[in-house]
């Protein structure tokens, strides 16, 4: 017996009355069933099930994968509970751990949850899932925070922007106490169409408005900067300044913000508080189970990340707190940190656990991905989980396999049951059977990555494999022998010298020094420059920075004629960071991360699908990044990536004689 999944207001439930089957359906409508050889002829052509079946930041953010809504309800349901007693002040936090086998859905679960919250809000959503550097996780979480909250929330603007509006309407009811609240989207609106200035005067009196509804408040620039997202043209910047990312100074002075936020938890935290005043807040914490990832004092990912929830949940106002992992983690790495850490994962309950699929599941799973596939080619197929059969999907359910190993078993069978005519045979596709690796890395490469653009440790680890997966490799004349992370003479890391790249060049000692640098300016990016200056304390024989030539990336005259002209002269090297060079080699890396627990792949796989297939995937030796770092000093600095004091001034000067506006002009009133 079938039966039909209906969402309620609290609760997902099933409905007991059986639905009425597919083929009845059929006679019920004008509609009649598709040709079997037109069915058979589109699965011929197109797998429904070739995408790889893994849920990533993709799936959650983005389009939702197809989703048994009645598969591990009492999870999801946990949490919506949750959020709902804290609407209703019951009490103001709480924390929940999930735990279960890879491939079971944990992801899944995280997917319908962020999409219920978009659809129906009750809470804005943080996801967190890559920390480019465990042993400063709070920098990491910054940046997480200012990306998700970036994210399009329940009110179609972002996260930010709904947190902004409700700022902003505090303030001008301050003024303006018969004043109406204002709509998020009137707002952008309005502030996206005003010139600079007019922003300028008024987010001033905004946040001065605001301070004095809030007398406690510890740095009124982040007030400041939150309601900068308002303005579209600005709004990337003041994210970028609330992720932590420093500023150039005449971007700085025109927002009338500080290059940099300064600490990233006093910035978390007084982020998490404002929230609190106007909504619940859901924090996600998913992929935690990778058992190669540790900080320096030797803990794993899972370990920190619990050592920060605790930190979090300390001083955290109004929300939930979720944890994803697998058993194993929660028993052998979780569970032996102290109670104080592990008990603040889960306050809730003991870790709930997600369940297996039983046949009434995976027949609903199957069906809703089959669903979307004929209802896009006008097709009406004999049953709704053709090619397949109630017997064979049932027969599944006796092995408990996890949702990923159902979907790889529909890929791989997922064949008509009747032989094409002749015609359609002559014109069908062959599907070819991609290796796994070559899975995975499709999957990642598909995934946006403009918010890791900016993440120097990131991309430096992403550059650091690649290397290492070309040692003993001779590219550029560069005999590649071994790829040094410990850089400092008595073998430690360096914040801003990466790696350093050791080998013969043309049967000479070669060491080559490498720092990716996308600071905005100030003293981060000169820091990273004395670095690469300084080849006797290195041990260089050369040098190179990585960096973008955006607008945002200019360099100053000041930091141009302090440093670089001096490396360029000793022959040093300047590699632009472009988008479609790097993508690849992080893609390739966030495979190796995720190889064991997502992907079930060995290093030397890994290894192999460079080597084989990286030159039609701009990997290994065919990457003209990779190239350019080992090839000899040529790139001249141009122009255009040093910085034009002299047109920043003039607009500025200009900026500040043009038109102002007024608090008032956001106050309506009957």
């Amino acid at each position: 017996m079938d039966y039909a999944i209906t969402p309620s207001a609290s609760v997902l439930q099933i409905n007991l009355n059986p639905v009425v089957s597919s083929c009845t359906q059929t006679t019920m409508t004008s509609s009649p069933i598709s040709s079997i050889e037109d069915i058979n002829a589109a699965l011929q052509n197109h797998n429904p099930f070739a995408l790889p079946p893994y849920v990533g930041s993709q799936e959650v953010w983005g389009k939702e994968f197809p989703d048994v809504t009645t598969l591990n309800a009492h999870a999801s349901d946990a949490v919506f509970q949750a959020i709902n007693q804290i609407s209703t002040g019951q009490y103001q936090r709480t924390s929940i751990a999930i735990t279960a086998e890879s491939g079971t859905g944990k992801t899944h679960i995280i997917s319908r949850i962020r999409h219920r919250l978009q659809t129906e809000g009750g809470a804005l959503f943080i996801y967190a899932t890559e920390f480019s550097d465990l042993n400063n996780i709070k920098h990491g979480f910054q940046r997480i925070l200012g990306d998700s909250l970036g994210k399009v929330g329940s009110q179609g603007v972002t996260q930010w922007q709904e947190l902004a509006s409700s700022i902003a309407n505090q303030a001008v009811k301050f003024i303006h106490p018969q004043a109406k609240t204002l709509l998020s989207q009137d707002l952008v609106q309005k502030l996206s169409r005003n010139e600079l200035s007019k922003n300028r005067t008024l987010v001033n009196q905004l946040t001065d408005a605001f301070r004095k509804t809030k007398p406690n408040l510890k740095n009124p620039d982040i007030v400041r900067a939150i309601l900068w997202t308002l303005a579209d043209s600005e709004g990337l910047y003041a994210v970028n300044w609330l992720s932590g990312y420093e500023l150039a100074q005449y971007k700085a002075n025109e927002l009338y913000l500080p290059s940099i936020s300064g600490a990233s938890f006093d910035t978390i935290q007084q982020v998490l508080d404002l929230i609190s005043d106007y909504n619940q807040l859901l924090i996600c914490f998913d992929e935690l189970d990778n058992p190669s990832e540790f900080n320096d004092a030797g803990y794993t990912k899972a370990q920190v990340v619990a050592g920060f929830v605790k930190e979090l949940f300390e001083n955290f106002s109004r929300g939930v707190i979720l944890t994803v992992m697998m058993p194993a983690t929660w028993t052998n790495k979780i569970k032996q940190l102290p109670t104080g850490v592990y008990s603040k994962v889960t306050a809730h309950s003991h870790p709930l656990d997600l369940k297996y699929m039983d046949g009434d599941s995976i027949i609903e799973l199957v069906a809703l991905w089959l669903k979307e596939f004929y209802e896009n080619r006008n097709l009406l197929p004999p049953s709704r989980i053709y090619p397949f059969t109630e017997g064979q999907l049932r027969e599944l359910s006796n092995e408990k396999p996890p949702v990923r190993r159902i979907l790889e078993w529909c890929r791989e069978n997922c064949n008509p049951r009747q032989p094409l005519t002749n015609d359609n045979r002559d014109k069908s596709v062959i599907i070819i059977d991609e290796d796994r690796v070559e899975k995975a890395f499709k999957k990642e490469i598909s995934q946006e990555i403009s918010s890791y653009l900016d993440d120097n440790y990131l991309l430096a680890d992403a550059l650091l494999f690649n290397f290492q997966a070309l040692k003993d490799k001779t590219i550029e004349r560069v005999k590649i022998g071994e790829i040094k992370e410990k850089v400092k003479q008595r073998g430690g890391k360096d914040d801003y010298l990466n790696f350093k790249i050791i080998g013969k060049e043309n049967g000479k000692d070669v060491c080559i020094g490498v720092a990716v640098l996308q600071y905005a300016s100030g003293s981060k990016l000169g820091a990273g420059f004395r670095r690469l200056n300084d080849f006797e304390k290195f041990g260089l024989t050369r040098s190179c920075f990585v960096r973008s030539k955006s607008k945002d990336k200019e360099i100053s005259r000041y930091i141009y004629n302090t440093y670089v002209a001096t490396l360029i002269s000793k022959g040093g090297e300047f590699v632009e960071l472009k988008e479609e060079e790097i993508k690849p080699l992080l893609a390739i890396r966030f495979v190796h991360k995720k190889r064991q627990v997502d992907y079930g792949l060995t290093e030397e796989e890994i290894f192999k699908f460079i080597q084989e297939k990286g030159s039609a995937n701009y990997l290994g030796a065919s990457n003209p990044l990779l190239k350019e770092i080992l090839s000899d000093p040529s790139y001249k600095i141009s122009e255009d990536v040093i910085e034009n004091n002299l047109e920043i001034i003039d607009k500025i000067n200009k900026s500040e004689s043009s038109e102002s506006g007024d608090i008032s002009e956001l106050a309506i009133v009957d």
